[in-house]
C-alpha cells in the first residue's frame, strides 16, 4: 500500500481521537448540568476511542518509515581502560603536589603577590 494511504489513516484517526475527547467533555458537561453522577463514558465513545487509537498506532508505525540497522559499536574490541579514559578529565592538582619542594617556592610567591594585591586594594 502507498504511503498516502497510511497518512490518511493516521490523520483520520487523529481527528477521530480529538472528536472522542470533545465528546467525553460534552458528556461530562451534560451530566453536570443534569446533576447526574458520572459512572462511565457511553459505549460508543469508548469504542470509537479504542478503534481510533489502534488505527493511529497502525498508521503511525507505517508512516515513520523503515527501521535502520543497528551499527556495530566502535568500542566493542577495546578494553574498558581504553574506552573509558578521557584525558580531559584527568587532573594533576592533588595533595601530593604539596610535598614537592618546588611547590613551596610557588606557594610562597603566590602568597607574596596576594599580599601586595590586598595592600593595593586597601589603599
Amino acid at each position: 500500500m502507498s504511503k498516502t494511504f497510511y497518512n490518511i489513516i493516521t490523520l483520520s484517526s487523529l481527528i477521530s481521537l480529538l472528536h472522542c475527547a470533545y465528546s467525553a467533555a460534552q458528556h461530562r458537561s451534560y451530566l453536570r448540568l443534569t446533576e447526574q453522577p458520572f459512572v462511565s463514558l457511553p459505549a460508543d465513545v469508548l469504542a470509537q476511542t479504542l478503534i481510533s487509537l489502534v488505527a493511529l498506532i497502525y498508521g503511525a508505525s507505517h508512516v515513520a518509515g523503515e527501521f535502520q540497522h543497528i551499527k556495530s559499536d566502535p568500542n566493542r574490541d577495546r578494553s574498558w581502560d581504553e574506552a573509558a579514559s578521557c584525558m580531559s578529565f584527568i587532573t594533576f592538582e592533588h595533595r601530593g603536589k604539596a610535598m614537592s619542594p618546588a611547590h613551596a617556592v610557588v606557594r610562597q610567591r603566590t602568597e607574596e603577590v596576594a599580599q601586595v594585591y590586598f595592600r593595593v586594594i586597601l589603599l
